[in-house]
């Protein structure tokens, strides 16, 4: 019988790159002997506490192996701290590609059906990812979306619940609000993907925006639990009925009435076609753009804050021309749409 034997790792740290909570941090590191770009998670082992408690992370990333899920390189230990070792994606997260630019909703579909299958991949496994958001959602090199962090999972028992108390941020259920037992079933995990595909549809700027005006945790509670937050009729007029359907499914305050799994979700994104899933969205001061080139074609509406409205459409090679019958001094919404799914 062999006896377990420790080995050294050597890395660098290279920058900072998040904090994930009170006693954690992610850094950028190189590794001398992969000679490798990695990430790095750092977290301090707290009084009382053995750092085995802190490798549940790490293990629950090695049980869920799968294309959709960023994958553990090592994990270690010395005195003081636990590292994770993870790949490091150029890409970022999801949130960072959201900052850069509004998604369309091709992107939307696609980037949402990956993480969804790797949080399929996590329950049939037996856990609760509890921590599903833009900032846990990595974009490879492949420009596909993988599902991360699981600092916060925990296993279901016989009944397929988990007790999670420990949980901060902006996602929180409506059952999380007065649940004094902290215990739920993964349609906790179905709640904040329907908000994380809703904040790919909105932006995180009218997210925060929204989240901002809540002072109190009970009125923010108030509000998740009768379904006012998010507000379901702030999605842009480019997002389609079907996908908008399938999103407020998932954010239902009753558990009940939402999606009983991740493959239901993606079942519901999978028809979803037609022209509008292409167009770029630009909210420009107190102007809205809507911009789409299809086969050398370039389509695009300008609405300002009055509603009126510009329209045009030209070729790669071809002189600009407005569209007169979507240039009005009063747009109604309805004009917009017809023009988007023309």
């Amino acid at each position: 019988m062999f006896a377990y034997q420790k080995a050294q790792v050597s890395f660098k740290k290279l920058e900072e790159i998040g904090h994930e909570g009170k006693n954690s941090k992610v850094y950028r590191a190189h590794d001398q002997n992969l000679d490798a770009e990695i990430v790095i998670k750092e977290i301090e082992i707290k009084h009382g506490f053995s750092s085995k408690d802190y490798f549940e992370e790490a293990q629950a990333l090695y049980k869920s192996t799968h294309p959709n899920i960023v994958q553990v390189c090592y994990a270690c230990e010395d005195d003081k701290k636990v590292y994770v070792a993870s790949p490091f994606y150029r890409n970022g997260s999801l949130k960072k590609k959201m900052a850069q630019k509004s998604l369309t909703v091709r992107e939307i579909i696609r980037y949402s059906t990956h993480f969804l299958n790797g949080l399929h991949n996590v329950h049939s496994k037996g856990l609760i990812h509890f921590d599903i958001k833009p900032d846990n959602v990595l974009i490879s090199d492949r420009n596909e979306a993988l599902l991360a962090d699981f600092g916060q999972s925990k296993p279901m028992d016989r009944n397929g619940l988990a007790k999670q108390p420990m949980l901060y941020g902006k996602q929180f259920p409506p059952e999380y609000f007065g649940n004094a037992q902290y215990i739920f079933d993964n349609r906790f995990d179905i709640y904040q993907a329907g908000l994380t595909m809703y904040r790919m549809c909105v932006g995180d700027k009218e997210f925060d925006r929204q989240f901002s005006k809540y002072k109190t945790w009970p009125e923010l509670g108030g509000d998740v639990r009768a379904g006012r937050f998010p507000d379901r009729k702030a999605y842009p007029l480019h997002i389609p009925k079907k996908l908008k359907t399938v999103i407020n499914k998932c954010l239902k305050p009753n558990p009940g009435d939402r999606y009983g799994s991740p493959v239901e979700i993606v079942n519901g994104l999978a028809d979803i076609d037609g022209s509008i899933l292409d167009w770029e969205y630009v909210l420009d001061k107190n102007k809205r753009i809507w911009r789409q080139e299809v086969e050398g074609t370039i389509k695009m509406i300008e609405v300002c804050e009055k509603r009126t409205s510009k329209a045009y459409k030209h070729g790669v090679n071809s002189a600009t021309r407005r569209v007169k019958e979507f240039c009005f001094t009063d747009i109604e919404d309805k004009k917009i749409v017809e023009f988007l799914e023309k």
